[in-house]
């Protein structure tokens, strides 16, 4: 009873598709975290950029029927008892790639210059990424529904700005769109400053 209550309080990372902006400060910010250099490609969190306006963070979902652990022959993967997150036993991983073709959100890197994987830990219950979004679309959540309620308001939200844009085309708004975005431009100049300083 115990294992299944620990099960619905875990937590997962959730990427808020209507507040993503695309700017790559989670990705830096988990690379300067976990690799110590400003690097998206070494992140365990990456930006998927689609059309404009659409920008999804694909990262780990912490699934509680954890196919990637069930796929890995050598045993490496396994599920922390504490947040719930699946780490990695570098002396296990041969670097075979199963686990990269079970996990079905794309959230698994292999390492090559260890030959391992490399997999979203949550930062022991205190996520980088999340602490530096400048536009706080990050959350810890443990419920599936958070994340599809969230893509219902995203969808609202890119409808709308598709119709902002069309506006724009015939000279309407084209101030209050400079405004915001150079606010919001604002915003995420201060993380790069922030994890500049955090580098040096």
């Amino acid at each position: 009873m115990k294992t299944e209550e620990k099960k619905n309080d875990q937590q997962f990372l959730s990427i808020n598709p209507e507040k993503c902006i695309g700017c790559s400060i989670c990705e830096l910010a988990c690379s300067l975290e976990k690799e110590g250099k400003l690097n998206p490609l070494k992140s365990r969190i990456r930006i998927i950029r689609g059309p404009p306006f659409i920008h999804v963070a694909i990262t780990c979902r912490q699934c509680q029927d954890t196919p990637c652990i069930r796929a890995c022959p050598k045993e490496a993967l396994y599920q922390s008892e504490d947040t719930g997150a699946i780490l990695v036993d570098d002396e296990k991983c041969d670097g075979c790639k199963w686990c990269l073709e079970a996990c079905e959100y794309g959230a698994i890197r292999y390492e090559p210059e260890v030959n391992s994987v490399v997999i979203c830990d949550l930062c022991d219950g205190e996520p980088k990424c999340k602490e530096m979004c400048p536009e706080e679309a990050i959350d810890l959540v443990t419920e599936e529904s958070d994340i599809a309620k969230a893509w219902v308001a995203a969808s609202k939200k890119w409808i709308a700005a598709s119709e902002k844009l069309l506006k724009m085309a015939k000279g309407e708004g084209v101030a209050d769109f400079l405004e915001d975005s150079r606010e919001m431009m604002e915003r995420v100049d201060d993380k790069y400053r922030e994890l500049l300083r955090q580098k040096k």
